[in-house]
């Protein structure tokens, strides 16, 4: 297996994001291809690097990059960074697929999407209008979150209120403004939140530590563009979920408490489907625990062989 770092251009960005080629890799032959859309906000180097080296011995090609403004890759505007426009993401994601698609060695009639929590998201709002992509897994994926964000009309009004305020600030003051979205960068975030459970709580042991924070990735930010609540609340993919005619994986930890929000997506799906429960497996720990990404992997590979 090997590793290969590459260069693409999205909406006039320079993206960074790393292939990973089976061993024994040919130029002059063609290979099955898997384009990864990891957690919000993830770089490259956190939970696709975990999966890449698996799916690459199986024969795969496998590649994950950093969004513009996230990790090595470039930003459309200087000092803004961490950005997490979900718009902006899903066009990096169709010039990815394109610029994936451009190489001899990818096989464009077995190309497949794997979005992973809020990749998810973003990927399943690309794919109903992107046939480029021939079959979708998922992975703890947040897909279905509309009841999350909208039963509570205040609540719902209450953030992106937030969320255009920030945009408001940012524009009159001409300098962009991050926030710590999750509170994770905060050392006592367990004690301040003792009511933490689940995935919240997961998150925090994940993102909040040397686990897969900053001090291992220094270029991982827990922090976000501070109108983040404007796109991600609206997930094209939940609303299409029944249009979408790519065969359809869904992979959930048994003890996930978030799979409400891909069983919300599963149902709404028309096209051929399948879903897998991981065994002892919380959300977090498809992330990057070594005995449910390989599960996952193998589940995920042999749906793939078969499309």
């Amino acid at each position: 297996m090997t590793v290969k770092k590459v260069e693409f251009n999205s909406v006039g960005v320079k993206l960074v994001g790393n292939l990973y080629l089976p061993a024994d890799f040919d130029e002059s032959k063609s290979y099955k291809t898997i384009v990864m859309t990891p957690p919000a906000h993830q770089i490259k180097d956190q939970t696709p690097a975990c999966y890449g080296p698996k799916f690459a011995e199986k024969g795969f090609i496998f590649f994950a990059f950093d969004y513009n403004s996230m990790g090595e890759s470039d930003s459309y505007s200087d000092g803004v960074r961490n950005d997490q426009h979900a718009f902006r993401k899903q066009e990096n994601l169709r010039d990815a697929i394109s610029f994936l698609r451009s190489h001899p060695f990818v096989d464009r009639d077995k190309f497949y999407g794997i979005g992973v929590c809020g990749g998810g998201n973003i990927m399943s709002s690309v794919l109903i209008t992107d046939l480029r992509i021939k079959a979708f897994a998922s992975i703890s994926a947040m897909m279905a979150t509309d009841a999350l964000f909208f039963s509570d009309k205040d609540m719902y009004s209450a953030i992106v209120s937030g969320g255009n305020d920030a945009r408001q600030g940012m524009f009159e003051s001409g300098e962009p403004v991050n926030i710590d979205l999750f509170g994770y960068d905060d050392p006592e975030y367990k004690e301040k939140n003792p009511e933490a459970a689940g995935a919240q709580l997961e998150g925090f042991d994940y993102y909040g530590t040397a686990r897969a924070g900053t001090a291992t990735y220094p270029l991982f930010s827990n922090k976000v563009l501070a109108n983040i609540n404007e796109s991600v609340m609206i997930n094209i993919g939940e609303a299409y979920a029944d249009r979408m005619v790519q065969p359809y994986l869904a992979v959930v930890g048994d003890n996930a408490d978030t799979a409400f929000s891909t069983d919300g997506f599963y149902e709404k799906v028309t096209a051929e489907k399948e879903y897998y429960k991981v065994p002892n497996c919380s959300h977090v720990d498809l992330y990057d625990k070594d005995e449910p990404v390989t599960l996952a992997t193998n589940k995920i590979a042999e749906f793939f062989d078969k499309h």
